[in-house]
């Protein structure tokens, strides 16, 4: 399956595009989304996680409960732009670092999911903040190794 999926980004058209034109408009654009994506996503959650911790007393807990929406737009925008990139060259697959930084996003997913609901409920109590200090892990976990996958084989 693995074969066939790598022959296809091999010799599609827009793959090809993406990985050889030296426009803007190819990978760079895609790599911008992605991490415009990442920003937005891994920022407000940090931005939670940090109001969760008591890091930014003087901001109400309740009302960060809107932006989880702006959350799930980011990182679905992350999501594409990321599988865009895998696509174009799957040899990232046997980056070792590749499956690191997948647990902390798929946790990092858990964990926003979890945050919401105990959030809109129950504010800051032992276990949201908890749930707060693994997220904030598990975002910079996913940051740095998505980071050092260019360094790193």
């Amino acid at each position: 399956m693995l074969q066939i999926l790598q022959q296809w980004t091999e010799t599609s058209a827009f793959f090809i595009w993406l990985r050889e034109s030296p426009s803007i408009w190819a990978y760079p654009t895609v790599f911008f989304l992605h991490t415009l994506g990442l920003i937005f996503a891994a920022g407000a959650s940090i931005l939670i996680d940090a109001c969760v911790l008591g890091a930014v007393p003087q901001l109400p807990l309740a009302p960060l409960a809107r932006y989880f929406r702006a959350v799930w737009i980011a990182f679905a925008l992350t999501i594409a732009s990321g599988l865009i990139m895998l696509l174009s060259d799957l040899t990232r697959l046997d980056n070792r670092l590749f499956p690191v930084k997948m647990g902390f996003v798929a946790a990092a997913i858990v964990l926003t999911l979890v945050m919401r609901r105990r959030v809109e409920r129950a504010g800051g109590s032992g276990v949201t903040r908890l749930c707060a200090a693994v997220s904030l892990v598990c975002w910079l976990g996913a940051i740095t190794s998505g980071r050092y996958m260019a360094y790193l084989q």
